[in-house]
């Protein structure tokens, strides 16, 4: 009886295992191939993610906790220009999708010949500007760093103009991903990351210690990465040639219709950059560049969450376009319960983050930085909003629905600011308030989105649920 008894539990324990991986693996032909793509996704991210992980103990040994404080706050000010694309690159993300899911390579080249096109000249026009403001700016007191301010600007003309070139070769990324092939962009990130960790353990063996000749290899190595994937992916012996961005093909025409939609992506980018990339600012004139370390090696190891589960939903941006088009309302039903279902897996896993935090910063950087235990856990309560909103995120970004998510980004762009400013001022909470403060303007987010996506999935959104 006994024996019958157990056979019966561990066949309703098997059928609840079975029930779970029917939830989250698909027979359907799109579903496969996100699958197969998230597995290799995952695990040229995972190589990354291990690379960006040695590098840290690499340049805090080859430059100082001070001065790695100071390049990351560069590093934030820099990224801000990756949202100078004027929603471009988002543009085409969509653009590009509907014109493959027609089956319209014309088209498809048309809009990938316009986007860097006019991306190029966006680049030029910011390095101009920049240009002529760069000798103007006091780095060395922006930065809070003891190094001559010569060395700075001639610094930063380095990082801007390469960060420029950067960006308009990375479009091949976002192409591969409107093409529903994300892994070749993760194996491009990898290449980078491996590339830099290389080249900073070279720099430890062969130099002394520079702050200006760090920041410049740092910064030519991804171009150089993505020079030879570009050649790689749009030469004449590819299967994807047909793409190969050419003057030819520039319409004019088009300009609009990727700016239009572009546009309201960059309003949103440019919330987001408030949020996220301000950080580092803040903690350097708030607190000092010293926190700005220990801040971002409890950011980076709590970002194993996020690296992991945005590997998952990646493909689905241009999944969810491609379903939306053809009316696939029940493959749309069927890849949210997926999604929301490994969210609930990944809560645990920011649990276990947590608990084990401690630890993990003791084998990793030893007692060089020291990381208060509130931090983590506002930083860990911060991933696991983070990636409920990017469920939703991604399906109303992929069926160009943002008008709701506008407006929302603008009023919390507004308050980020002047609530972290608060919290740092007003409580106890030192740097971990700035976490606070993200997580509280991350949460209006996450209320209203699982409305929207509800309203549209269901076509029961009017108004501006439906825009």
């Amino acid at each position: 009886m006994t024996d019958n008894f157990d056979s019966d539990k561990q066949i309703r324990a098997k059928s609840k295992i079975d029930k779970l991986l029917g939830i989250v693996l698909s027979k359907d032909q799109k579903s496969k191939l996100i699958q197969i793509n998230t597995i290799l996704t995952m695990l040229f991210r995972g190589l990354g993610i291990l690379c960006s992980f040695l590098i840290v103990p690499l340049t805090l040994g080859y430059l100082n906790k001070d001065n790695y404080g100071a390049w990351l706050t560069l590093s934030s000010i820099i990224s801000w220009l990756s949202f100078m694309d004027v929603g471009l690159g988002n543009g085409l993300r969509n653009k590009l999708a509907e014109a493959i899911a027609i089956d319209d390579r014309e088209l498809a080249k048309q809009y990938i010949s316009t986007t860097y096109f006019v991306f190029s000249l966006v680049m030029i026009a910011l390095i101009l500007v920049f240009s002529l403001i760069n000798p103007f700016l006091n780095w060395d007191s922006i930065l809070k760093i003891n190094i001559p301010n010569k060395n700075l600007i001639l610094l930063t003309y380095i990082v801007i103009i390469t960060f420029c070139i950067r960006l308009v070769l990375e479009l091949v990324g976002i192409i591969m991903i409107s093409l529903q092939r994300p892994f070749v962009k993760a194996m491009i990130d990898f290449s980078i990351s491996s590339l830099s960790l290389l080249s900073v353990y070279i720099l430890i063996k062969s130099s002394t210690p520079s702050f200006v000749l760090f920041g410049s290899v740092i910064c030519i190595m991804p171009i150089i990465v993505l020079i030879i994937f570009s050649y790689s992916i749009f030469n004449k012996k590819s299967i994807y040639s047909y793409l190969s961005p050419s003057i030819k093909y520039f319409r004019k025409i088009h300009i609009h219709s990727l700016l239009n939609l572009g546009l309201q992506f960059f309003v949103i980018q440019l919330a987001v950059l408030i949020i996220f990339s301000t950080d580092n600012i803040l903690i350097t004139q708030l607190f000092s560049s010293a926190e700005v370390s220990s801040f971002n090696i409890a950011y980076k190891y709590f970002s194993i969450s996020t690296l992991v589960f945005s590997i998952v939903v990646l493909p689905y941006w241009s999944a969810f376009t491609t379903a939306f088009l053809k009316n696939d309302t029940l493959w749309i039903k069927g890849a949210f319960k997926k999604l929301l279902t490994i969210w609930f897996l990944q809560v645990g896993g920011v649990l276990l983050l947590i608990f084990t935090a401690r630890i993990f910063y003791q084998m990793w950087v030893g007692d060089s930085v020291h990381i208060p235990m509130a931090l983590n856990w506002y930083l860990g309560f911060y991933v696991i909003i983070y990636n409920w909103n990017n469920i939703f995120a991604y399906f109303l970004n992929g069926v160009s629905k943002i008008k709701l998510q506008l407006f929302s980004a603008i009023f919390v762009g507004l308050i980020n600011i002047p609530l972290s400013y608060y919290l740092s001022k007003h409580t106890n909470l030192g740097v971990s308030a700035i976490a606070l403060s993200n997580c509280i303007c991350l949460s209006i987010t996450a209320i209203w989105a699982p409305v929207q996506c509800y309203k549209i999935v269901n076509n029961t959104a009017r108004g501006l649920w439906n825009r």
